[in-house]
């Protein structure tokens, strides 16, 4: 029988044309550089494969994943743990590229790694006995801590010094963290601490939505030239970036007509109510049913509204709805939602885009906060903490709009610009390239 082995599955064959790499290709040649130094900057600088055994309730259930340690000439290796059941290795090499240049484009002492841990959760369900066909939710924090703690373990040659720091991403939270915290004994070798912990940050859980929430307000405010209080949005995604960020922009009056989740949607053109729509999530686990009115995603990204914001997964918006689009502006909160052939459709459409690289670059600015602050045991309050956000947020789109306007490019393409022209100003200085 032809059967793909773990590692085959996870590597996934020849890594694909996205669009961070189309971008740093063509920025590249812009830059004057020569093939083997763009390379140099696109290509990871080390990948490991990881095979955890995982130790639960007296069974072992194995577990493959990867890290990609993507570029460290501004600073250590920095990105979150993912845990899904369709991770890949390209997929994670493309998000530790991401945080290289978000980390960059922000301007902090960064560079960019990810970790991804592909979990089957039916195969997990059958070997525990499990019927509830992943819907039990304490069995499933059980099994995502044992696999952070194993991971930490198997990865402390990279964490224990700091050479990668990781952080909370799909499937991880606060207590995951908590647990590479407990095989570390450091508080600097992992951010996203939950409160209390040695470390923690005051504003990290709503950092990531706090900064889409500003980024949002310049799209309305200097590139769209709507006030907030008379504009609509729709939101796909409420997690922690999608709930935090729909409170920020609640409060400032603007209309959020839709959201949608994993298992639903709901809409009301005069706006939901979205404090009690959060705390329904709180409660019931989803946003479907909290309206009588439902909505699907590809209903939700054709809807005829200012700002769409997309904050949930990768590659939603591709080249078969992009063309469906109406709003007049997104906000990428989620990492690559739109694909690069969506991209040149929308900006045939003149839709302005504020890319995820900046856009949720809050969560990796509160980092370096918890992180440099991890030993010194002085608490910063939240509101110093989002006024750092606000000042590298600000600062990094008036970067992106300026080379926009000054080189008639995209704001994706102005950003990912500013980002390689920063490290590959490190990686001559560090290593001669």
């Amino acid at each position: 029988m032809d059967t793909l082995s773990e590692t085959e599955v996870l590597i996934n064959n020849k890594e694909p044309l996205t669009r961070s790499k189309f971008f740093m290709l063509k920025v590249g040649e812009n830059m004057g550089l020569d093939k083997p130094t763009i390379r140099d900057i696109i290509n990871p600088q080390q990948i490991v494969i990881l095979r955890l055994p995982v130790k639960l309730w007296g069974k072992v259930f194995v577990v493959w994943g990867c890290i990609s340690l993507h570029n460290n000439a501004r600073g250590p290796y920095k990105g979150g743990i993912r845990i899904a059941p369709d991770v890949n290795l390209w997929e994670t090499v493309e998000l530790s590229r991401l945080m290289t240049l978000k980390t960059s484009i922000s301007d902090i002492e960064f560079g960019g790694g990810k970790t991804g841990i592909r979990v089957d959760i039916d195969d997990a369900y059958k070997l525990f006995g499990k019927k509830d066909q992943g819907n039990d939710h304490e069995f499933n924090k059980a099994l995502s801590l044992e696999i952070c703690e194993e991971f930490a373990s198997e990865a402390k040659r990279y964490i224990n010094d700091l050479t990668y720091i990781p952080a909370p991403d799909m499937g991880t939270g606060p207590e995951e963290m908590a647990y590479i915290y407990n095989q570390t004994l450091n508080p600097a070798s992992v951010t996203g601490k939950p409160e209390g912990i040695h470390g923690w940050l005051p504003g990290r859980k709503e950092s990531t939505g706090y900064g889409c929430y500003r980024a949002t307000l310049r799209l309305l405010e200097d590139i769209l030239r709507i006030p907030p209080q008379k504009s609509t949005l729709a939101l796909q995604g409420f997690g922690n970036v999608g709930s935090y960020l729909a409170l920020f922009l609640a409060e400032k009056g603007i209309t959020i007509q839709a959201v949608t989740d994993l298992y639903g949607g709901v809409y009301d053109p005069d706006g939901l109510d979205i404090s009690a729509l959060y705390d329904y999530v709180s409660e019931n686990g989803t946003v479907k049913g909290f309206v009588e009115k439902s909505i699907t995603n590809e209903e939700l990204f054709a809807l005829d509204v200012d700002v769409l914001v997309p904050a949930a997964t990768g590659n939603v918006i591709n080249k078969e709805n992009a063309g469906k689009v109406r709003a007049k502006g997104i906000v990428e909160a989620a990492n690559v939602p739109i694909t690069y052939e969506a991209m040149n459709l929308l900006s045939a459409k003149d839709v302005k885009v504020i890319p995820d690289i900046v856009a949720n670059s809050g969560g990796v600015i509160a980092s370096m906060e918890e992180y440099s602050r991890s030993l010194s045991a002085i608490k910063i309050e939240k509101e110093s903490v989002f006024r750092i956000i606000d000042e590298k947020i600000n600062n990094s789109l008036n970067a992106v709009f300026s080379k926009s306007a000054d080189e008639n490019i995209g704001f994706s393409e102005a950003a990912v610009q500013l980002a390689m022209e920063r490290v590959y100003d490190a990686m001559k200085k560090r290593w001669h390239i």
